[in-house]
């Protein structure tokens, strides 16, 4: 066994004890043994994707950092169950996607997923939110035509010719075929993969699903082109102005900015001379504010105790 083979198998058990208070359903069957009986190549299928591989090392440790957040379960569970903490299977199962099997299945009801993206949206939150302002979302091409079904990989190995299936012209044109040549792909610029995110939690997944090429794909690779070339031309200029700038004339702003200098600095002397005269000025004016509001309230008073006896008789 492989160091990290073991550290993996060390974290996978380390998760699964930490799942203490949150435990399958006991004594039941799991709902995928009981949907392969009749659906084999399917569940096959299944049991190498990433949704039945969802509750893995990666995610387990990323839970326990983030505090066990109950809502991390509900897409990386089967059927999960705020209320009693019991979830049916770990990972996504087939009733994830298909909902609860019926007592009547398979004789007098089937159990068809819609084959359309609002299946995945609700784990896949971001992703489908880029996906539906793409291009690809605009024109509904869903989920399902570029993704298998169960396995969860693209229909082609080949992304290069999972793109060429709708745009076979593109990879024979001038700025893709460069590309190609230099090893790139179609994803590597039209689907980035999102630097900085370590994991695939929270529905982000690697890549991104806007389909637009912008400029920081271009950046990664082009650097000098992209911003290093601006940033060269404005250096190039401010240097041309200092070598037209004259001996004199950088003479006259040094004496300019000494001249200002000192000018600061006798203001700031200034004040400080005249900053515990303004002190003394405002205690003054506090305590005679002071001394007035007492001598009219006290005036008041006095007032109202001689006005008393007259409205008495």
């Amino acid at each position: 066994m492989t160091n990290m083979h073991l550290i993996l198998t060390t974290l996978t058990l380390a998760g699964m004890l930490a799942l203490d208070d949150v435990n399958t359903a006991a004594g039941e069957e799991p709902i995928s043994e009981v949907c392969g009986a009749c659906h084999e190549e399917e569940t096959r299928q299944w049991r190498s994707s990433s949704h039945a591989l969802s509750l893995n090392a990666e995610f387990l440790a990323e839970w326990e950092r983030r505090g066990k957040e109950w809502e991390c379960l509900v897409c990386h569970t089967s059927r999960y169950d705020r209320k009693t903490g019991h979830f049916d299977r770990d990972g996504v199962s087939c009733e994830s996607c298909h909902g609860a099997m019926t007592e009547d299945h398979p004789l007098e009801k089937q159990m068809v997923l819609p084959v359309d993206s609002e299946v995945c949206q609700t784990c896949h939150t971001l992703t489908w939110g880029e996906w539906r302002i793409s291009a690809h979302g605009q024109e509904n091409i869903r989920c399902f035509d570029c993704h298998k079904m169960h396995r969860m990989e693209l229909r082609k190995d080949d992304p290069d010719q999972m793109c060429g299936s709708c745009h076979p012209r593109r990879l024979n044109d001038f700025a893709h075929a460069t590309h190609r040549i230099k090893g790139l792909h179609c994803i590597t610029c039209h689907m980035p993969e999102q630097l900085g995110v370590r994991t695939k939690i929270e529905g982000t997944g690697v890549r991104g699903h806007m389909l637009s090429v912008g400029a920081k794909p271009c950046s990664n690779c082009h650097r000098e082109t992209v911003h290093d070339s601006g940033e060269m031309a404005t250096l190039e200029k401010r240097l041309e102005r200092l070598e037209e700038t004259s001996d004199e004339d950088l003479q006259k702003r040094a004496a300019a900015l000494s001249s200002r200098a000192d000018k600061l600095a006798e203001s700031l002397d200034a004040n400080r001379r005249v900053l515990p005269w303004l002190v003394a000025i405002a205690f003054v004016l506090g305590g005679f504010s002071g001394a007035s509001a007492y001598w009219f309230k006290t005036r008041k008073v006095r007032k109202g105790e001689d006005e008393e006896p007259e409205a008495r008789k």
